[in-house]
């Protein structure tokens, strides 16, 4: 059971007890009121309280349920109206189990052998079967397991990620705290990073990888008439119109979960060239550490690193001079401000407002994003912009990954390897001049020296072969710099680099 938050304060007739307890059904509560003692139940919610001076059930309790801010105000009479409650504030003290006295009524002068007075302590009354309760830890409540736009929403994705386990990457997200999502974060991407994959696109840079990096989207071309949906107008009227006030602590926090979704939706209508295909909603929330873990980054640097980080973990296509082109034209969004930017979040919106169970992150984040990005101070983006382009540019370094060392060593043995190629090659030209010299037996030398040169030439094949394969699998002979990064000298560094 849990014991709610509770606060008490006292009239001349009533103490006044308000206990925090949201989303319950009321009518199944139960109070109990005895001497010192009071006694609330409610499930999962259990409280007892032990006060100095005696309260009494005469009628005159009563009790109010807000709804709005899911407190109940209960007010227990006082049996002697007037005096004054003094341990109020004392919350360890009211919280404690009553101590029962026992005061045998025949004192026993000297020794005895009376088995009944041996066993005095282990009467059953004298047993204690209250529940032994705690008051709740600030850091450990679940009332402070918060998310979404400015950590506005809390017990929201509960009720449905046993339903859509897609729908995040973050388990338990109504009992796990912000400091708990980033390690969980952290650990997630170094067991999904695969280095092979990586090479792979490194090495080959095909023709479409090439193609998507050098295209040049609508929102750069003509920026005014760029549009992320079919009808902006009737987009905007679907959404409920309030304006959005957020202290200055949380403007921070908005601003970099803003660079953090923008950068998903680049990297999405880059690679589609500005299309919308069907892997748009799982490729934005992927990219995204606000949408897959409920995580906003505490800096840009470290925003600009997760996003790098998971581009180059997740999606089909990964190559570090593509995740570097996203960032110049993020850069390039929040330097046209709001109306730009509003047209991006909006595409967001449009995607994860198909999709079966995306959805639900609108709700809790792009919603009030796009209507917050309306109404916020020009000045705000102007820094921001400013911070974007005084900020050092990512380098492979940087990340978590030693992808500078691996991408050294598969270069090394391809130039080994060509190498090798090229000398083979002379040495198959030599023999095949040597042969052709002997005219005189021409048509039988032919015969033998075609087969010679076919026997060569499969052996030739078979290792060439073998030096092509041994080019990849020796960069991987030493898998362990990433699967077990701790015993790596890049793994020693920190995942995040933090920027205050």
């Amino acid at each position: 059971m849990l014991t709610p938050k509770f606060s008490l304060t006292q009239t001349e007739q009533f103490v006044i007890a308000t206990l925090h307890i949201p989303h319950v059904k009321i009518s199944e509560s139960e109070m109990f009121i005895e001497g010192t003692e009071f006694k609330f139940y409610l499930k999962p919610y259990y409280l007892r309280l032990n006060f100095c001076s005696e309260i009494v059930e005469d009628g005159l309790e009563h009790a109010k349920y807000d709804i709005d801010k899911g407190d109940l105000i209960i007010h227990i009479p006082k049996k002697n109206p007037g005096e004054t409650f003094s341990d109020l504030t004392m919350i360890n003290k009211l919280l404690a189990p009553k101590q029962k006295m026992c005061n045998p009524k025949i004192e026993v002068v000297g020794s005895s052998n009376d088995p009944s007075v041996e066993q005095r302590e282990l009467l059953p009354e004298d047993f204690s079967w209250e529940w032994n309760q705690e008051y709740p830890d600030e850091d450990l409540c679940l009332e402070h397991v918060v998310y979404g736009f400015c950590n506005k929403y809390k017990n929201y994705y509960g009720s449905f990620v046993n339903e859509f386990p897609e729908l995040l990457d973050l388990p338990m997200p109504d009992q796990t705290p912000q400091s708990n999502r980033r390690a969980l974060l952290e650990l997630n991407l170094m067991e999904s990073f695969d280095m092979e994959h990586y090479l792979s696109d490194y090495m080959d840079m095909n023709e479409f990888v090439g193609d998507v990096i050098h295209y040049q989207p609508r929102y750069i071309n003509n920026p005014v008439q760029f549009c992320s949906v079919d009808d902006e107008q009737q987009l905007l009227c679907q959404l409920p119109y309030c304006q959005i006030h957020i202290k200055k602590p949380e403007l921070k926090r908005a601003l970099i979960g803003l660079v953090d979704i923008l950068f998903a939706f680049v990297f999405d209508h880059l690679t589609n060239c500005g299309e919308v295909s069907v892997e748009s909603p799982w490729n934005i929330c992927k990219i995204s550490s606000q949408l897959s873990w409920l995580y906003t980054p505490s800096s840009l640097k470290e925003c600009l690193l997760l996003n790098f980080s998971r581009a180059l973990t997740f999606p089909l296509y990964r190559h570090f001079d593509f995740c570097s082109r996203v960032f110049e034209d993020l850069k390039f969004i929040v330097s046209k401000g709001k109306p730009l930017i509003l047209k991006c979040l909006l595409g967001v919106y449009d995607v994860l407002r198909k999709h079966e169970f995306y959805y639900l992150h609108n709700n809790v984040f792009l919603k009030d994003y796009c209507l917050w990005i309306q109404t916020v101070d020009d000045r705000h983006l102007k820094k921001l912009n400013d911070a974007l382009d005084s900020l050092p540019a990512i380098t492979k370094a940087d990340l978590p990954y030693p992808l500078e060392e691996f991408e050294a060593y598969l270069e090394m043995n391809a130039a080994e390897s060509s190498e090798e190629s090229e000398s083979c090659s002379s040495t198959e030209s030599s023999i095949s001049d040597s042969d052709s010299s002997d005219e005189e037996s021409e048509c039988s030398s032919s015969c033998g020296d075609a087969s010679n040169t076919e026997c060569f030439d499969k052996s030739l094949y078979d290792e060439n072969k073998d030096i092509n394969m041994s080019c990849l699998s020796a960069a991987f002979d030493d898998i362990s710099l990433v699967k077990e990064p701790k015993e790596s000298n890049n793994a020693s560094k920190p995942l995040i680099e933090e920027i205050n």
